[in-house]
Order: C-alpha cells, then sequence, then structure tokens
C-alpha cells in the first residue's frame, strides 16, 4: 500500500474497537475508533476517512435508535462519502431485510468473531477500486 489508507474503526465492544484497529495500525492502515453514531460523526467531521468498519448493534446514547444502517444511510447520502467501502461487522444475524439493506448500500457483512485477515483483505480489494 503505497498511500497510508485511513480506516474508521465504529464499534461499541472496546475489545473488538482496541484489537480491530491495532491489527489495522500493524497492517499499516492509518485508523480513528468511535464507540457510537455520535463518535463517529465527529470524526468524520474532522479527519479524512477512506474505508469505514462498522458495528450493526450499538447502543445510542441519546436514545434515538441509531445504529450501524443509520450511520451507513448517511455515509451513502453524502457525496463526499458515497463511494467509501463499508464494512458491517456484527456479532447478531441480520435479518433478511437488513441483509437486503446491506447489499443495496453496498456494504459487505463479516459476522463476529472473523478473521481479521478477510477484513484486511477486503478492505484491500475494496480500497484498490476507488484509487
Amino acid at each position: 500500500m503505497s498511500e497510508k489508507h485511513s480506516v474508521l474503526v465504529v464499534e461499541d465492544e472496546p475489545n473488538v474497537q482496541e484489537t480491530l484497529a491495532a491489527v489495522l495500525t500493524i497492517v499499516g492502515f492509518k485508523t480513528y475508533r468511535a464507540g457510537n453514531v455520535d463518535e463517529a460523526l465527529n470524526v468524520l467531521e474532522r479527519e479524512r476517512v477512506d474505508a469505514v468498519s462498522l458495528d450493526v448493534r450499538m447502543p445510542d446514547p441519546k436514545g434515538l435508535e441509531r445504529d450501524g444502517f443509520t450511520l451507513l444511510k448517511y455515509l451513502r447520502s453524502v457525496p463526499v462519502y458515497a463511494g467509501v467501502p463499508v464494512l458491517l461487522f456484527t456479532g447478531v444475524e441480520l435479518s433478511p431485510e437488513e441483509d437486503e439493506l446491506a447489499r443495496d448500500l453496498r456494504a459487505k457483512v463479516f459476522y463476529k468473531p472473523q478473521l481479521y485477515s478477510a477484513i484486511i483483505d477486503e478492505l484491500n480489494r475494496r480500497l484498490a477500486k476507488t484509487g
């Protein structure tokens, strides 16, 4: 990877967030971390992000029931992020409707536990396509 790509890791489980961010950093990605939708939006306002690893089920501190799909829809609606690769990383099986929504919004789904090498390979594949 010639240019260091950045990945936003949005994950409410601290151990998973820390481990995934550390692994991505070791293999050459610049990483940003967020534990919920608000923290992710704050990072997106301040930093250039090339890809997002996004947990589906997260608590919403504001009680608005926002989750990973809420953030994914937002990303796809904003021109600067519309083409950013998004990997959904979830510990709960998606419903058929959620699975279809993930496909429609061009997000690849990975289930926990997942080999980090598969996530890294997918990020590299998708980032190679975006230039």
